[in-house]
């Protein structure tokens, strides 16, 4: 195989050194005499602090925040930032035997900054994210639409952020799951299933079925209607933060001058940034699908507002949404430019007799400990990080 083929971005260089050894016959029996020395060397980046620094990726972040340039002097880099950053290096540390799964040079150099700010006069908290944006495709709820294109691949049909369904529309993704389920339940009642397989049937059975109690208990967020946003996992794990945001938060996208409301609606792999709702991509470039990404260098801003999450969670009002950016920017020195204003693009559901559940989903998300995206389906209470479609 063509090294140039397993690597994504990386500079290569190579040589051979060659020593004098004694005897063939001796030399082969010996490992250090035919070795690979592997060493990846990786420049982490400073984050950008300054107008000029975040300029550089965005000419117009300081028209369009006017008040950022005071705020920047009483700023700081985020921990999350740092965390991010290490979580790179350690995925780049396990994948050394994977050289074709290795983090590519794109998704390590993926965020420019995230700079924490308080308004001096309002108290008003945010995180300034400088990223790319990939397309999140994910997500579905009956009660809305019952077209969501399920085909892409990584696609899941929910998002971390969920609520109680509100009617009694069963989800389209179910019945495929359903047969799924039983196929497995059949092979591992089989006699000659070996117990080695067994055990893993047995994983897949039971990520199944907690993912389809899922989806017949909760609605979520539909890529290509709602504008949301995808933050890395790791950052919901640590609500200790000042600035932890958690989902459900309001948000707002920049790029070239103008500004689109967002909710903070799904958590991502541990070790990547900028990711956004395919609704939001298209609005940015009309080319955007699940394999387009819509930006690819670090000139877009993401504002994220901690704890500023409605309670109860339920399905976007667009309308407020847009009311609550306008308010929460003007708290942190206003804004110039367009906020875009969303159409609601789907059917507003009409309750049915349907039991309510007994109580609220908890939008929180419990992202796995290495950093890593969960490939499959979480507990209901705790929405596993997933991949976004793009590479």
């Amino acid at each position: 195989m063509e090294t140039a083929k397993l690597f994504n971005g990386l500079e290569i260089h190579s040589k051979v050194a060659t020593t004098e050894g004694s005897l063939a016959v001796l030399e082969r029996k010996i490992p250090e005499a035919y070795t690979l020395e592997l060493n990846v060397d990786v420049r982490v980046p400073q984050a950008a602090q300054t107008m000029d620094q975040l300029a550089a990726a965005d000419p117009l972040l300081g028209t369009v925040l006017p008040g950022l340039k005071d705020q920047l002097s009483t700023s700081k880099v985020s921990n999350f930032y740092h965390g991010l950053y290490r979580l790179k290096v350690e995925a780049v540390n396990r994948d050394l035997t994977r050289l074709d799964q290795i983090v590519s040079r794109h998704n390590f150099f993926d965020c420019n900054t995230i700079l924490e700010i308080q308004d001096h006069k309002t108290s008003r908290k945010a995180l300034v994210i400088q990223s790319d944006m990939d397309v999140n495709g994910d997500g579905s709820d009956a009660d809305r639409s019952t077209e969501v294109d399920g085909s892409a691949a990584n696609f899941q049909p929910y998002t971390s952020y969920r609520w109680s369904k509100r009617t009694n529309k069963t989800n389209q993704f179910i019945p495929e799951r359903e047969d799924r389920l039983k196929e497995l339940e059949s092979e591992y009642d089989t006699k000659s299933t070996t117990p080695e397989r067994k055990r893993i049937v047995k994983d897949q059975i039971q990520e199944l079925e907690r993912e389809l109690n899922d989806l017949r208990k909760y609605s979520f967020l539909i890529s290509k209607a709602d504008p949301f946003i995808v933050l890395p996992g790791f950052m919901f794990r640590r609500q200790a933060e000042p600035f932890a945001p958690k989902l459900g938060d309001i948000a707002v996208v920049i790029f070239q001058g103008k500004l689109y409301p967002a909710l903070v609606g799904d958590a991502g792999p541990s070790y990547k940034i900028g990711e956004a709702s395919l609704r939001i991509c298209k609005q940015i470039d009309p080319r955007s699908n699940a394999y387009n990404r819509p930006a690819s260098d670090l000139n877009i801003t993401y504002v994220v507002f901690p704890s500023s999450a409605d309670e109860p969670p339920g399905p976007p009002d667009l309308q407020k949404l847009h009311d609550r950016c306008s308010a929460l920017l003007n708290e942190i020195g206003g804004y110039s430019g367009e906020l875009f204003a969303w159409e609601d693009i789907l059917a507003t559901p009409s309750p049915s007799p349907f039991p309510p559940s007994s109580s609220s989903p908890t939008a929180s998300a419990s992202p796995s400990g290495s950093g890593e995206p969960t490939p499959s389906p979480a507990p209901t209470q705790s929405p596993a990080p997933k991949s976004s479609l793009t590479p």
